[in-house]
């Protein structure tokens, strides 16, 4: 089914001005022409009414199945996670998030579900589980009293497959392949210490050297990438060395590793909305030492933009980071204006958009969506729009009210039409 869209301004992801009255034309699920068209071509004709058609939203680091707080997903059986999750999904979407990157979470399932047709929400590139060594930010026993014995995971949302464990070249092989087994686009690990786990000090370095370097040759020979959660600058050199080419957080930089990152083209996924609410202590978390720990890393990141300026490090993409409850997953779009505040409004839709596109291309065929390209409307993309009421380049605040998004399309289909 070929659908038109007349009288639109088109941002089409990276350029830094509207392109003005102009028609689209979508066979299916792609882009196949912009400029003039005949409106015969067309089986149904979108008037956007001279509003500006973007690309749908993209976020790279969320976790659609943590849900609540983890002592709190610790009661859940799987099916209760499961149907939070679906709700999780459709909600993203319907603020306007077409693609997601999940780094945590079992969401193989409710991947496919969206694919097939079976639930609602964003297009979804999954890390299947967060690895880490015993004691590190993946080993979410909640208390000492958990014992972990062979391959027995005490923690209910470990065994959930959010999270999994490996020490030693061998396992971390073996726990690196088992994701991929399971369909992972991208790997995470977790190279250093967590703000909201409550047994790996923040300033820990987590993984040897050659760990960290054998989930990278496992990915690389899966033709994709690693992504690390990081926080300190000393994590972050051993990161870099052991050729890990995405920091979730990247927190607490310095100078040297700035640099570094800009010369090797890492990418930094920051959250800096996320970042001001726990430095507030806005989000709730199980003890007051987690607490300390999050005021630190918030504090932090803000700073650690300055560097990111100083050195020009373009590869940035936009990730929120939530979680917990609906309420807080709802926040998703305030991100938006925190990177505004912190940058300037074409970096925020950049990131938003394109960068992410440009990031998730790193997973070369472990990608699940081929087809077309994401993040961009350009000819050959998928048919994942926004048709806003207003224009974004005159600031974020038309993209992240949702009231605004008068129409929200992916994969060629309309989930919502206000026009």
């Amino acid at each position: 089914m070929n659908k038109l869209i007349i009288n639109a301004n088109v941002f089409n992801g990276t350029d830094n001005a509207l392109i003005e009255n102009v028609s689209i034309l979508i066979e299916d699920n792609l882009i196949v022409k912009i400029g003039e068209i005949d409106q015969s071509v067309a089986d149904q004709v979108i008037d956007a009414k001279g509003g500006t058609v973007m690309p749908g939203l993209i976020d790279a680091h969320v976790h659609i199945t943590l849900s609540a707080p983890f002592n709190v997903i610790d009661t859940m059986t799987r099916e209760e996670v499961a149907i939070r999750s679906a709700r999780i999904s459709e909600e993203m979407l319907m603020r306007g998030f077409t693609t997601v990157r999940d780094v945590a979470g079992n969401t193989l399932g409710l991947k496919k579900s969206i694919d097939n047709g079976y639930a609602k929400g964003p297009r979804i590139l999954p890390s299947m589980a967060a690895v880490s060594q015993t004691s590190g930010h993946s080993d979410y026993r909640q208390n000492q009293a958990q014992e972990r014995i062979g391959q027995h995971e005490d923690s209910p949302m470990m065994k959930l497959g959010a999270m999994k464990v490996a020490d030693g070249r061998a396992e971390v092989l073996k726990a690196v392949r088992e994701q991929l087994f399971m369909g992972a686009s991208q790997i995470k690990i977790m190279a250093g210490g967590g703000a909201s786990s409550t047994f790996d000090p923040l300033d820990t370095l987590q993984f040897t050297l050659d760990e960290m370097k054998a989930a990278v040759e496992v990915a690389t020979d899966y033709g994709t990438y690693v992504a690390a959660h990081i926080h300190t600058a000393d994590a972050m050199r051993r990161a870099a060395e052991a050729g890990v080419m995405s920091f979730e957080h990247a927190t607490i930089m310095d100078d040297d590793i700035a640099k570094t990152i800009k010369d090797k083209g890492i990418w930094v996924i920051p959250s800096y909305f996320t970042s001001s609410l726990i430095a507030e202590r806005k989000i709730p978390l199980p003890n007051e030492e987690t607490y300390r720990k999050t005021e630190r890393v918030g504090k932090a990141m803000l700073k650690s933009a300055e560097l990111i300026k100083k050195y020009q490090i373009d590869n940035i993409a936009f990730g929120t980071d939530c979680v917990g409850e609906t309420n807080v997953h709802a926040t998703q779009l305030n991100e938006l204006a925190a990177i505004e505040q912190t940058f300037d409004t074409i970096t925020a839709l950049r990131m938003v958009t394109s960068n992410c596109g440009r990031l998730f291309e790193m997973s070369t065929y472990q990608h699940p969506y081929l087809e077309g390209r994401l993040g961009q409307v350009v000819e050959g993309a998928y048919a994942d729009l926004l048709i806003i009421d207003g224009n974004p380049f005159e600031g974020v605040a038309s993209v992240a009210d949702t009231s605004k998004q008068k129409v929200i399309m992916k994969d060629g289909v309309i989930y919502k039409n206000t026009l």
